[in-house]
C-alpha cells in the first residue's frame, strides 16, 4: 500500500505570501496559488497503485479544500486523478517538520507500507517522479529524497516511519536537503536521490518556471482563474 501526501494551504486572501502575486502582475496571491496547484494536479495525473492524500491548513478548511480540489479534478480533462482513492486530512499543530512527521506517522499507523510527501512549491514534479521514488524504496534504500536546486526538498519518501528525518524537512529552506542527508547518514539509512527540480520560492524561480516547459500552462491557468474572479 502506497500513499502520496500533498501539503497545501487554503487559498484565502491574507494567508499566502503576497510576493508571488507581484511577480505575475496581479495583486491576488490566492490566484497565483490556485494556478500553481492546478498545474501540480495535472502533473500528478496518471498515479497508479497509490492513494492520494491532501494534507491541508487551516484545520477548519476541510469543506472548502475538498470542494476546491474535487472541482479541479472533475472539471479539467488534463487532471486525471482517481477520486475514489483520494482523501483529505488536516495538518497537525506545530512547525512544518512536526506536521510532516505527524502526517507520516499517521499514514504508517493506517497500514501504508510506503509513504511519499511533497509540498506545493514544485510544479515540475510529476507522477513519473512519484513512481520512481516508490520504485527506489527497497532493501537497498530506506529513503528517497528530491532536492531542489537551492537545497530545499520537494519530496521525501520512506518505507518506515523515520521521525528524525521528517523533522528536518522544509519544502523551501536552502539547508533542508543537506540536513536530511546528514541525519540519514548518521542513522545509517541508505538514501536514493532523485534529480534536482525547481522549487518556486523567489522571483528568479518564478521566471525560470515561466520560461520553462510549463510556463505556457502556468500562464493559461492564471488567466483562466483571474477571469473567474
Amino acid at each position: 500500500m502506497r500513499l502520496l501526501v500533498v501539503f497545501l494551504e487554503e487559498p484565502r486572501p491574507g494567508r499566502l505570501d503576497p510576493s508571488s502575486a507581484d511577480i505575475l502582475a496581479t495583486d491576488k496571491a490566492e490566484v497565483v496559488y490556485r494556478a500553481k496547484i492546478r498545474i501540480l494536479l495535472s502533473q500528478l495525473s496518471g498515479l497508479e497503485k497509490c492513494a492520494l492524500r491532501f494534507c491541508y491548513r487551516p484545520a477548519g478548511a476541510h469543506d472548502a479544500i475538498r470542494f476546491w480540489l474535487l472541482s479541479e479534478i472533475m472539471d479539467y480533462p488534463s487532471i486525471q486523478l482517481n477520486t475514489e482513492t483520494t482523501d483529505f486530512k488536516p495538518q497537525s499543530d506545530g512547525d512544518l517538520g512536526t506536521r510532516i512527521s505527524n502526517a507520516a506517522k499517521n499514514a504508517f499507523a493506517e497500514g501504508y507500507q510506503q509513504v511519499a510527501l511533497i509540498g506545493s512549491n514544485c510544479i515540475e514534479i510529476s507522477s513519473r517522479w512519484i513512481h520512481a521514488a516508490f520504485a527506489q524504496l527497497n532493501k537497498n534504500n530506506q529513503v528517497v529524497i528530491g532536492a531542489g536546486h537551492e537545497g530545499g526538498c520537494y519530496l521525501l519518501a520512506m518505507q518506515d516511519y523515520l521521525p528524525s528525518l521528517c523533522r528536518n524537512v522544509t519544502w523551501t529552506v536552502s539547508n533542508s536537503s543537506p540536513s536530511v542527508l546528514r541525519q540519514a547518514a548518521n542513522q545509517s539509512h541508505p538514501v536514493f536521490q532523485l534529480p534536482e527540480l525547481c522549487i518556486i520560492e523567489t522571483c528568479a524561480d518564478y521566471q525560470s518556471t515561466l520560461s520553462g516547459l510549463l510556463g505556457r500552462k502556468f500562464r493559461n491557468a492564471l488567466e483562466d482563474i483571474l477571469e473567474s474572479y
